[in-house]
């Protein structure tokens, strides 16, 4: 009798599709920074945003005064003798959370760049004595009749995808947070359905006719961040994601040993700690073989996820999320009334 035919090994996943160059005008931008608050700045100013949610994005390099490459890197030295300024500015909001770090980095860019004028952030938002909301941030561009004010709510996100999950494919849902309580669906309707109206309703146009009497309003929303594929899956991106959004990995800790089996041996990593997940840091970085001993420890003590920087020797990289196995523990409810989620 024949021997049936062995059906053939499957063909192992190259998750190196991941790993970009960096662009070069950051990675010249970065070269003469060394301090983690003036790369990440630089990094802010070339991040594309997340999603597209028919309203304006990030300011352009134009818009800020910023677009010549010389003058912007002269622009970044600059800022370096004023970090006590910026550490003292950060310390007032009392928070190590990253949110936190990215508004107090916008607040700064928008306060110094050539061509915008910083009028507020944080503003609260008052009906009464009743505390209706907040403003992230206002501002203006000088030299522009008629005056219009700048209203721009802020977000920095990192959400990983999943195969199955709320919707089809396509749909926002399916891409959470690692805490497993928010998804870009969540954030974007919170953005455009709570976030943005406030600026329109009474007390926001209160608090913008004491800045700028009978000046327009121009509204934004800053959200660069990164969308993360299971390491041996290639996702559809959701239909309101910007198709240039930066797009990393993530695996299980099981995962990690078949993962670096299909990556160069000579590709090395860094481990990445808040509130500094945006610029690439400088160094070399570990060997995967001594990742792997990092992360063995680090899952022994806690279930938090890890977030590292994966370079390949030919200088290409690519952020990674570790993740415990079993997660996620659950999937946050997409918003009911949110069509623009799906």
């Amino acid at each position: 009798m024949p021997r049936r035919a062995e059906p053939a090994p499957p063909v192992p996943a190259d998750p190196t599709w991941a790993f970009r160059p960096c662009t070069p005008a950051l990675r010249e931008d970065l070269a003469c920074l060394s301090a983690p608050w003036l790369r990440d700045i630089a990094w802010l100013l070339h991040a594309p945003d997340m999603a597209r949610l028919n309203v304006s994005g990030r300011p352009t390099l134009t818009e800020l005064g910023l677009a010549d490459d010389t003058a912007r890197r002269r622009w970044l030295a600059a800022l370096a003798p004023r970090r006590e300024a910026f550490l003292q500015h950060l310390d007032q909001r009392r928070s190590q959370r990253l949110g936190i770090y990215h508004e107090a980095l916008w607040q700064w860019i928008l306060g110094a760049a050539p061509h915008s004028t910083l009028l507020g952030h944080n503003l609260t938002l008052r009906d009464g004595k009743r505390i209706t909301g907040e403003l992230d941030l206002l501002y203006r561009y000088r030299g522009v009749e008629p005056a219009t004010i700048e209203h721009a709510e802020l977000a920095i996100k990192f959400f990983l995808g999943l195969e199955r999950g709320p919707g089809d494919r396509h749909d926002a849902a399916r891409w959470i947070g690692t805490g497993s309580f928010d998804s870009l669906a969540i954030k974007c309707h919170r953005l455009a359905q709570r976030q943005l109206p406030a600026a329109r309703d009474e007390p926001g146009q209160a608090v913008r006719e004491a800045l700028v009497p009978s000046a327009a309003l121009h509204q934004r929303i800053i959200m660069p961040g990164f969308l993360y594929h299971p390491w041996d899956q290639r996702l559809a991106l959701p239909d309101l994601a910007n198709p240039d959004v930066y797009q990393g990995l993530w695996c299980h800790q099981r995962a990690w040993p078949t993962l670096c089996a299909a990556l160069p041996t000579a590709t090395r990593g860094q481990v990445l700690l808040k509130p500094h997940w945006l610029a690439p840091p400088r160094g070399a970085g570990l060997a995967l073989a001594a990742l792997g001993q990092l992360l063995e420890r680090h899952f022994a003590t806690t279930p938090s996820p890890l977030h590292l920087r994966l370079t390949l020797p030919d200088g290409r990289s690519c952020r990674l999320f570790v993740v415990m196995d079993g997660w996620p523990p659950a999937l946050p409810l997409p918003p009911r009334d949110a069509p623009s989620a799906h």
